[in-house]
């Protein structure tokens, strides 16, 4: 019995570290297109709704008018958590300003629920699993690493993806052209 746990557990930690390394791979290729629109057939944000973590159904239209930081994540995911702290943060201090942060979790509405309130977060968390993979798509990102975030202007205007964690500096200066 033990000999199959720790067989398991060695499965585990290598699948984890290839995960890890091909995530950074595929980020460090992506960084020459860090902080450029997406390749889409439009720089307009595409129309969704999934459902938040109070289980209501939200529509991006809401925050039309607003500048968005649209952060997809998933609560397995160490740079995702790592950020958090920081959306939190600039939520709070911004949110007067006009900047709405929504998180757009691939994964699932329990852990996310879990986590949200551990984390006391203060921005609308839209979840789904596939869901919220076909709005990355949607996006036109081509991304298939954790986490990435989409600026949204006012105007509903995409302007800026941003692959990899985000540090406050970086955030800035994403959104405080458009507020």
């Amino acid at each position: 019995m033990n000999r199959l746990i720790t067989a398991i557990a060695v499965v585990v930690v290598v699948a984890a570290a290839g995960f890890g390394y091909i995530t950074q791979r595929k980020l460090a290729q992506q960084e020459t297109r860090q902080d450029q629109p997406p390749q889409a057939t439009s720089s307009r944000r595409p129309d969704f709704s999934l459902t938040d973590t109070n289980g209501v159904d939200r529509e991006i239209s809401e925050w039309d008018g607003k500048t968005i930081a649209l952060n997809f994540w998933a609560t397995w995911c160490p740079p995702c958590r790592k950020e958090i702290p920081v959306l939190i943060e600039v939520q709070n201090d911004y949110a007067d300003q006009g900047l709405q942060i929504i998180g757009l979790a691939i994964d699932e509405m329990e852990l996310v629920q879990s986590y949200a309130e551990e984390m006391e977060i203060n921005y609308p968390l839209l979840v789904g699993e596939q869901e919220a993979l076909n709005v990355a798509e949607a996006f036109g990102t081509g991304v298939t690493a954790l986490p990435f975030t989409v600026i949204i202007n006012p105007d509903g205007e995409v302007k800026a993806v941003h692959y990899g964690e985000l540090h406050r500096e970086e955030l800035l200066a994403l959104v405080e052209p458009h507020l």
